[in-house]
């Protein structure tokens, strides 16, 4: 599935890979790749960091894993407003 390492969602339950972000901003990302995903991770010491990846360099790839956000049925209830 992956090599990092993942926690529940505290809503849904479904593995989570924690990630930062390049503007340092915690996101977290379903732990399975999927077609349609956006998100590519890279291990940075202790931190799995994450970024978007543009639109024309999507086209093919498999590693890429989608917000949590856009999966989780209960997402509204954890989005700081």
């Amino acid at each position: 599935m992956t090599d990092y390492p993942t926690t529940p969602c505290g809503s849904c339950k479904k593995p989570v890979i924690w990630t930062v972000t390049a503007n340092g901003k915690r996101l977290p990302v379903d732990a399975t790749p999927t077609s349609d995903g956006t998100v590519a991770l890279t291990a940075a010491g202790n931190q799995v960091r994450s970024r978007v990846v543009e639109v024309k360099f999507r086209f093919g790839r498999r590693d890429l894993h989608k917000a949590h956000f856009s999966s989780c049925p209960q997402a509204n209830t954890w989005r700081r407003r």
